[in-house]
């Protein structure tokens, strides 16, 4: 039987490296929409969830809702935001980049944290804002973008800031929200909400289509959310959350090695030393909690 505390790190660091799966599975699947994709992974994921649920005889009341439920379905439209344009720039450019530019998310936390949430801004948050922001100039090169650079590839690369942005109005959100909801019912109504959204893409594909892809979606849906979900949500239980930010950085690291493994997709050094920078910004800023409801 291992110790609450290593038990809980293990669950923690696992969670983020089957959260880096996901633009895997994106990746690999074919001929559907990005919202059908996003339905159907949200589908298989809550199907799991509730299994648990009534297998471990675990009580849906922390599901209930009380109260500001609007900022419960703003947590859900932003869910639904951040998947979108994160996997719209898996598709039109490659996954390291797509999970790097997802992790600007510090960046904007440290700009708008003091409008809305009154917190002060301190040198550590401005130094991890100088480090991310060279990073996100390294990976985007802003020179090419505007020369010879694919349409639908800078349609790609201004996806993944916007997914960025989402994920940090998600994480402020969940900030809110902490003293009225736990982790686990944030992120059921997140999918519940997100799931109602896209609601009409599950119909946008044909049988055929949904039969080729269904055992990605399956694993979409079982892995980097269920099984993901649930590890994560338990080993904060033992955790301390700025140690869990810190160890959620294994999510991009293992996207990127991933990615390279199985999709041969390259690393170049800009992305890698870009890569770097805003990972270092997002330790530097762990301790301003970068954790909540994910994507």
């Amino acid at each position: 039987m291992l110790p609450p505390l290593l038990k809980g790190h293990i669950e923690v660091a696992s969670a983020a490296i089957l959260f880096g799966t996901i633009g895997i599975f994106v990746s690999l699947v074919n001929r559907m929409p990005i919202g059908s994709i996003i339905f159907y992974r949200l589908l298989f994921g809550i199907i799991a969830i509730a299994i648990f649920f009534a297998c471990c005889g675990k009580s849906y009341g922390e599901l209930r809702l009380k109260e500001n439920k609007r900022h419960i379905f703003l947590l859900g439209i932003l869910q639904a935001g951040t998947m979108l344009s994160y996997f719209i720039s898996v598709k039109y450019t490659t996954v390291a980049i797509s999970v790097l530019l997802l992790y600007t998310a510090p960046i904007y936390v440290t700009l708008l944290a003091p409008l809305l949430l009154k917190e002060p801004v301190t040198r550590r948050s401005l130094s991890a804002l100088v480090l991310s922001l060279s990073g996100v100039i390294l990976i985007i090169q802003p020179g090419a973008v505007f020369q010879d650079m694919d349409g639908m590839y800078a349609i790609g690369l201004l996806c993944g800031l916007i997914s960025g942005l989402l994920y940090a109005c998600m994480i402020l959100t969940s900030r809110y929200l902490k003293g009225y909801y736990t982790g686990t019912a944030q992120a059921a109504w997140a999918i519940i909400i997100t799931l109602v959204i896209f609601l009409p893409y599950s119909t946008a594909i044909s049988f055929g289509v949904l039969l080729d892809n269904l055992y990605l979606l399956i694993l979409l849906g079982l892995l980097p959310t269920a099984a993901s979900l649930t590890l994560y949500f338990s080993g904060l239980a033992y955790v301390r959350a700025q140690n869990a930010s810190i160890i959620a950085l294994l999510e991009p690291a293992s996207a990127v090695v991933l990615a390279a493994i199985i999709l041969s997709q390259p690393i170049t050094s800009s992305v890698l030393v870009g890569g770097g920078l805003i990972l270092v910004g997002a330790l530097v800023v762990s301790g301003a909690g970068m954790t909540g409801a994910r994507a």
